[in-house]
């Protein structure tokens, strides 16, 4: 581009134009609003939409410069902006009441999806429904959102939780925990550590059977995009250019799979691409996208589901105090 100017214009009458035409570099960086964004999890497939929206300049549009940060959990992501380690985050829904019901000032201003929790076991036998998770050990980590999922589901269920044996395991080995047998069962998300789960499991011949929390009693709002409660009464339009780049960034992952999963390994080729284009994809057609946002606007959070959920948060988790559903969200950035 440089080379360009300098024939036509010269070397000082080339940038001079680029400086008339587009602004001071410098300057156009610096206008824009840093705003840090702490997902869920360790980075996969599923969170390709947050780096097309950084690619395809959807939040520098918008007038943020994005910071994408890793987490090792919803409850993690939750306490990072609390403490004011990140702006944004993608996390947990109950997770994130619970954490309302305790103080920590965020509600969640867009949905992606249904809990897409799935309760995972060897099949062989000792286990061959959910009844049968009592007595067996189940590897599982503080500060996951199944931390706090089981509980309630076990509750709903009617199964006995402090039957089970938790061995309190690190996420990113909790899939080789299962497939070797130092545990019987586990709780891992749809397009993200379950497809993990399901890999490590057939590397070593073990096949595994699964059950999803939201067909089984659960069927409650999962992810969403959590923001300040403070920013949304103060900074509109600050978390508005959130919500809006990262599901227009979303929309794009939908319309062009094949290109935001080249985006995503780019940013990430320490991914596994075979694992990465599962999870992408297992996300835009099995999580992300529930009826309402379909039918309604993308992100779109329907009444009766909040309600369903922040009822079911308040009965079942625990949580410091009961919440209203009208403190733990809005549809006001959702373009219907």
């Amino acid at each position: 581009m440089i080379s360009a100017l300098k024939f036509r214009f010269g070397l000082v009458g080339g940038l001079g134009f680029a400086i008339l035409v587009f602004g001071p570099i410098e300057s156009r960086a610096a206008e824009l609003t840093p705003a840090t964004i702490r997902l869920d999890f360790i980075i996969g497939g599923k969170h390709a939409p947050w780096f097309v929206a950084l690619e395809k300049g959807f939040y520098a549009k918008r007038g943020l410069n994005v910071t994408l940060q890793s987490s090792t959990g919803s409850a993690d992501t939750v306490r990072t902006i609390a403490s004011g380690g990140a702006d944004f985050g993608f996390a947990d829904v109950a997770t994130m009441i619970v954490a309302k019901s305790r103080g920590t000032p965020v509600q969640a201003a867009a949905q992606f999806g249904y809990v897409g929790a799935s309760i995972l076991w060897r099949d062989e036998g000792q286990i061959k429904g959910i009844k049968d998770l009592e007595g067996k050990s189940l590897a599982i980590s503080p500060g996951q959102a199944q931390w706090y999922l089981m509980p309630a589901y076990c509750r709903i269920n009617k199964i006995d939780f402090k039957a089970i044996k938790i061995q309190e395991t690190a996420a990113p080995i909790q899939p080789a925990a299962l497939a070797t047998k130092k545990a019987d069962f586990i709780i891992m998300f749809r397009a993200s550590n379950d497809e993990i789960a399901e890999q490590a499991a057939s590397k070593v011949g073990v096949k595994l059977s699964r059950v999803f929390m939201k067909d089984t009693g659960l069927d409650i709002y999962g992810t969403s995009l959590i923001v300040k409660d403070e920013d949304v009464r103060k900074r509109p339009e600050f978390v508005r250019a959130y919500v809006e780049a990262t599901l227009e960034g979303l929309r794009y992952a939908c319309d062009h799979q094949e290109e935001s999963l080249k985006i995503l390994l780019k940013q990430k080729p320490e991914l596994d691409p075979a694992l990465t284009t599962l999870q992408l994809k297992n996300a835009l057609t099995e999580v992300f996208l529930p009826f309402e946002s379909a039918q309604v606007g993308l992100g779109y959070m329907k009444p009766d589901i909040i309600e369903k959920t922040v009822k079911v948060t308040n009965e079942y988790f625990d949580v410091g105090r009961k919440v209203a559903a009208k403190e733990v969200y809005t549809n006001q950035f959702i373009r219907r």
